[in-house]
């Protein structure tokens, strides 16, 4: 999932009835003074009621009104898998290929009730006016493997100078001399996509990629519930979790079950992967260590409250926030903690790693620099809203995007702010970056390519949604961008100018942020499935 934030998307078809139990609720609470907050704890569908209400100063959370997976979803050919010991999986189920003949997604039903997808690609679709308004997705006009040349935002935006908080320059509160290092660490995990945004600096950015997708269904895995955690692909295994309360190990190459752990609650949280221990947070307060050969829990953390954040790690070290504003460093061989931080607000964003620091994002608004070996606070910067994105860090400069409609780019070492941006409404989803670009989406629907060094806009794309919300972090790999979005589309773009090359469609928004290895593009989607698109 786009981690940062929960499940913020709702099937549009019940947009007319979610907002009329909103209505309800609002007025019975109105009269009543009873909190409009469901069990558990679960806010509105996906959240994105809760967030847009809350943009406007208007907190909100209801029952839980998750839209319902179909009721005959993808399924997939079951054949038994072996038993290869830890947590016992059921019958291993083969998924089913794709139709790459079609070029229109279909729901084909057979004799027994069950539906598979056929490809569904769109190919090269211009770019939105820049200057318009957000609007819906354009008609496909262009040519088959024609890319129109974007428009491109007349406004610039200059270089910031400090100022006071909200936006203040990051606070200093080493006692040592400022910190001169360089955080690329991209380079110790280009050879695969081991956890959210493929490494600890959050670059998303996938080096090995011989080909360009096209956009053609692959294989499709059904799980039992929506996937809105984010793929991890190491060594020919793809590990990524669902509602339904397990975490998953499939076949790269076939898209097969290995095995499967249940867990206690719904996992957003999207793994890690290193020294054959696979790291997740889950929504029952826990983060859990489990071995990758067989998929047994060999250690547990207990936080206190839930933990969707995305775990990093490095070194035998995972980093993970919690609900509870905790940021924990875990080993991952045995669990222990080896110590935690106190932010303000909720943690739901991935940390970034630097050799020497750890780079934290919190509801409070804040971005944190700490010192890796022992949590010490280096340095803190206060934006005017609250923080869902996950920052981004390349060479010396750390990159966020916040709900006050602000993007920044901080120096690494101090804080300090180097530029900003203006988005006409709120930062959620991670930025990726690479070779001078900084690729960000905004609340408005839009993708943006902004210059590293200076926040120039480069060029910006239109995306469709049925709400005013990405939860979608995008991927990079040679020239191309890949995103979900609530229409329920991966779309692929081109990183040098913005066009759309082709969409592929699912059936549910896409939540789950993409993963990408030499066999395609890895995304799960709120059908259930997920999906290998290449």
């Amino acid at each position: 999932m786009t981690t940062g934030r929960l499940d913020k998307i709702y099937t549009p078809v019940l947009g007319v009835l979610i907002c009329a139990a909103n209505y309800s609720a609002v007025c019975a609470q109105a009269l009543t003074g009873s909190s409009l907050e469901g069990q558990n704890g679960d806010l509105l569908s996906a959240d994105n009621i809760f967030i847009a209400q809350e943009k406007k100063g208007v907190s909100q959370a209801a029952a839980d009104v998750r839209p319902q997976a179909p009721s005959s979803p993808p399924q997939a050919n079951k054949t038994p898998a072996p038993n290869m010991g830890g947590s016992t999986p059921p019958a291993a189920q083969s998924v089913r290929p794709a139709n790459t003949a079609s070029q229109a997604q279909s729901k084909e039903t057979n004799k027994s009730g069950q539906t598979t997808p056929t490809s569904n690609v769109t190919q090269s679709v211009r770019p939105v006016n820049v200057t318009a308004a957000p609007q819906a997705f354009p008609k496909e006009t262009a040519k088959p493997g024609q890319l129109p040349t974007p428009a491109v935002e007349a406004k610039e935006t200059k270089p910031a100078t400090p100022v006071a908080a909200p936006g203040a320059p990051g606070k200093d509160v080493s006692k040592g001399p400022v910190l001169k290092i360089n955080g690329n660490l991209a380079d110790r995990f280009k050879n695969g996509w081991q956890m959210f945004l493929q490494n600890p600096n959050h670059t998303g950015l996938f080096a090995g990629m011989s080909f360009i997708p096209q956009g053609r269904l692959r294989w499709t895995f059904p799980a039992e519930g929506a996937v809105d955690s984010s793929p991890a692909v190491v060594q020919g295994v793809v590990y990524v979790g669902s509602d339904d309360n397990y975490l998953y190990a499939l076949d790269e190459r076939t898209g097969r079950m290995l095995w499967r752990t249940k867990l206690g609650d719904k996992v957003k949280s999207s793994p890690a992967v290193e020294n054959n221990v696979v790291v997740v947070g889950c929504e029952d307060k826990k983060l859990y260590g489990i071995e990758t050969r067989a998929g047994k829990v060999i250690w547990t953390f207990e936080a206190q409250d839930r933990v969707s954040s995305s775990p990093v790690v490095m070194e035998g070290v995972a980093y993970a926030g919690g609900w509870d504003g905790f940021l924990y460093a875990i080993d991952i061989n045995s669990g222990a903690v080896k110590w935690k931080f106190q932010a303000e607000g909720r943690i739901t964003s991935s940390p970034a790693l630097t050799p020497d620091m750890v780079l934290l994002t919190s509801h409070g608004g804040c971005i944190y620099a700490l010192a890796r070996p022992d949590g010490k606070l280096l340095w803190q910067f206060k934006t005017g809203g609250k923080v869902f994105s996950s920052p981004l860090v390349m060479d010396t400069t750390v990159y966020c995007g916040s709900w006050d409609k602000t993007f920044y780019a901080l120096d690494l070492a101090s804080g300090k702010l180097r530029w900003k941006f203006t988005g006409p409404e709120s930062f959620s989803i991670s930025p990726v970056g690479a070779n001078g670009k900084v690729f960000v989406g905004n609340d408005d629907l839009k993708m943006y390519c902004l210059d590293a060094q200076t926040g120039k806009l480069m060029w910006k794309t239109q995306l469709n949604s049925p709400v005013p919300l990405l939860s979608s972090s995008p991927a990079l790999a040679g020239t191309m961008l890949f995103v979900g979005s609530s229409d329920s589309n991966l779309y692929a773009i081109d990183c040098r100018n913005g066009g759309i090359k082709w969409k592929y469609k699912t059936q549910r928004p896409i939540v789950s942020s993409p993963a990408v290895s030499p066999s395609g593009v890895f995304v799960g989607s709120q059908d259930g499935n997920v999906y290998l698109v290449n």
